[in-house]
């Protein structure tokens, strides 16, 4: 009896197949933490981690159904402006959430005023507004959250 061999680029599909059945199985254990999955990618490959995003309650940031910034934050937000354009670092600003309480705009308008306001508040800190990014993602989550990222 006489063993058949297996070609070799069949055991380097098979490997490809592997690799790939796994990075999808941690993808879709990881699905609802996005920014974790891809630290720990980056982590895996060696890429240096990302800064860590300022994360602030729409609450603490806003009046009510508004998008009119409180002013103790205003002052904070210009310093984070003031950090970034020393750092030539970029600033993403992204809101998700709904607010139910109000009657003045529907979730779209009031995500995209506020992330409009936030982002006014770090230009009047120096920053340069081509090194602010807004984004609105569509806005599905319960809580009200608005996230700014230092890149």
């Amino acid at each position: 009896m006489i063993a058949r061999r297996t070609p070799r680029w069949a055991l380097s599909f098979a490997d490809l197949c592997l690799l790939l059945l796994g990075f999808f199985v941690i993808l879709h254990a990881r699905a609802g933490d996005g920014r974790a999955t891809a630290e720990g990618l980056r982590a895996a490959f060696g890429a240096k981690p990302a800064p860590p995003a300022a994360v602030w309650r729409a609450e603490t940031l806003f009046e009510p159904g508004q998008a009119v910034l409180l002013s103790a934050r205003k002052g904070e937000l210009a310093a984070l402006g003031r950090r970034a354009a020393r750092r030539g670092a970029t600033v993403t600003v992204e809101s998700r959430g709904v607010d139910s309480g109000t009657r003045r705009f529907d979730a779209w308008e009031l995500a995209a005023a506020r992330t409009a306001a936030i982002a006014r508040a770090i230009r009047a800190g120096g920053l340069d507004e081509r090194r602010i990014a807004i984004v609105l993602p569509p806005s599905r989550t319960r809580g009200q959250t608005v996230t700014v990222l230092l890149r």
